[in-house]
């Protein structure tokens, strides 16, 4: 057995990372295709986070769910959403998170436009019968990637 070191091992390209923080551009362009992400509220009991189904209808994240539901509860308050997309072989992925002002939208004009237009399907059975616009007051967005 030798007393000798050996040096530390040398990164290679694909372990080089950084952590870069996103525009409000960017992390829009991550969430338009929509998909699943997590609206986080605060009861009495403390924060929850539930999944919701999402799209992106200008500039603002669009959600439906029952009329009996925790998410239909705290409508007209504030919440946050957060969707990150992670790859955990190459170590690398994002998340963004938004906080702002969740809206029933009432307006019937405007729910047929949602239906027509905002490609949101609910994954989880039943009536979801109440559309929620939240309207991002603050948006932040990091993505680990390769240097």
């Amino acid at each position: 057995m030798s007393n000798r070191k050996s040096p530390p091992p040398r990164a290679s390209a694909q372990n080089r990372r950084f952590l870069k923080v996103l525009s409000s551009a960017e992390c829009f362009d991550l969430l338009e295709p929509g998909g699943i992400g997590r609206v986080g509220i605060t009861d009495a009991e403390g924060v929850i986070i539930l999944p919701v189904n999402y799209a992106v209808k200008d500039q603002a994240i669009i959600y439906r769910t029952a009329p009996d539901t925790l998410l239909a509860v705290h409508v007209n308050t504030e919440v946050s959403f957060e969707v990150d997309q992670c790859d955990e072989i190459l170590h690398e992925g994002w998340s963004v998170l938004i906080q702002g002002h969740a809206d029933e939208v009432t307006d019937e004009h405007q729910v047929k436009q949602l239906e027509e237009t905002a490609r949101l399907k609910p994954w989880a059975p039943g009536a979801r019968d109440v559309y929620v616009r939240l309207a991002p007051t603050e948006i932040s967005g990091r993505r680990i990637q390769p240097s």
